[in-house]
């Protein structure tokens, strides 16, 4: 869009610098060839301006200025051709160089009219001054106008940035997480296959069929797992140097609550349901969920009263942190609840992986609630044997 209009006033330029060299030329001036000359070049000069504006604008003003010298009695296109000048030597540079540029461009019309024509210099100087000053007006808004839309889309092109530098950050992060729960998975796979071969030569054929039914539960959940990891790998290489360390689940969600009250939250987790049990997945996305969404009421609600809601009704798992205003000052806790993620954005992409919606909102009395809800392929038995627990 800026070079279409670049490219519109260099034309606009051109051919104002030809239709004002004609038209002095043909005027009844002495020096009407040489006036004509220099101001189609001064209009002509005002193609470079993107490289030294200031310059550019000082020289085209001198050879406009020389021409009305020449040029005494001006035909009107002259006229235009100076005003268009005016608004051009405003537009191109910033508001100093434009005052400059400016007072030089008033200084060298004065010399030009008082030298030409004393009789009627005044009035002439202050008419032609007049419709100069409001172009060079509108030049600066015009500049201002662009250099602000110029600013903003920096800005907005440089949060978009930060954002995808963020998801994929997270996206990250979530991989190698789900890379660590299809180590453990695959592990688990293996020393149930060997349990079961064990009771296959011992002829315990109830042990053997209850071993392999682990081996299959567990291996359907990190092969889906791995799915969701490789449509993750995606956005770059995953950093070989982050230290593997066991994946969070619920049964890590009590320590967290309890984390999070010694940093002065009041925790009511009477609503985590100790009956729920998930794939590693997906318990490792609502202990994520949980630790954001504390994290998030210690920075901004310190000392509010925080409710945290568990369950599952066979369909979809349902996870529900919600906090009240708080009542302390604001202090950062995220070191000591251990956040690392990027608060909605990573809980909206753990539930995304899965298909989920999560909804954020404020509550009605100043404080926040997060819901998350997770659909359920297939609850993981607590008697599969797979040592999660």
């Amino acid at each position: 869009m800026k070079t279409l209009l670049r490219h519109r006033l260099d034309a606009f330029l051109v051919a104002l610098a030809i239709l004002v060299g004609v038209a002095v030329a043909l005027s009844d001036n002495a020096h009407r060839y040489l006036a004509a000359l220099l101001a189609a070049a001064a209009l002509l000069t005002l193609l470079a301006r993107r490289r030294r504006p200031v310059l550019v604008s000082l020289v085209a003003l001198a050879l406009l200025g020389s021409s009305l010298a020449a040029a005494p009695h001006s035909p009107s296109a002259q006229f235009f051709a100076l005003m268009a000048t005016f608004a051009v030597v405003a537009a191109v540079n910033n508001t100093r160089h434009g005052i400059v540029a400016g007072a030089f461009g008033v200084a060298v019309l004065a010399a030009a009219t008082f030298g030409a024509a004393p009789e009627n210099a005044l009035g002439d100087f202050l008419l032609t001054l007049g419709f100069c000053t409001i172009m060079w007006g509108a030049g600066w808004l015009i500049s201002r106008h662009t250099r602000r839309a110029d600013v903003m889309a920096l800005r907005a092109q440089a949060a978009e940035q930060a954002q995808a530098l963020a998801l994929r950050d997270e996206r990250a992060r979530i991989a190698r997480e789900l890379h660590d729960v299809v180590s453990h998975g695959l592990s688990v796979v293996v020393l149930q296959t060997l349990a079961a071969r064990t009771a296959r030569d011992a002829g315990d054929l109830p042990d053997l069929d209850r071993h392999l039914d682990a081996v299959e539960s567990t291996a359907r959940d990190a092969l889906a797992e791995m799915r969701r990891m490789l449509g993750l790998l995606q956005v770059g290489d995953l950093d070989p140097d982050d230290a593997a360390t066991p994946s969070p689940g619920l049964r890590h969600v009590p320590a967290l609550v309890d984390r999070a009250r010694a940093v002065g939250l009041r925790v009511d987790d009477s609503g985590l349901n100790p009956s729920v049990v998930l794939s590693a997945g997906r318990e490792l996305t609502v202990y994520r969920i949980v630790q954001e969404a504390l994290t998030n009421a210690a920075k901004h609600a310190p000392g509010a009263n925080v409710t945290i809601t568990l369950g599952c009704d066979g369909a979809a798992a349902t996870v529900e942190v919600s906090n009240g205003r708080g009542t302390a000052r604001p202090v950062d806790y995220s070191v000591t609840l251990g956040g690392g993620g990027h608060g909605l954005v990573g809980m909206r992409e753990r539930v995304a992986i899965y298909q989920g919606s999560l909804d954020a909102f404020e509550t009605g009395d100043g404080g926040f609630t997060v819901h998350a809800r997770l659909p359920v392929e297939q609850i993981v038995s607590t008697g599969a044997g797979d040592g999660r627990r």
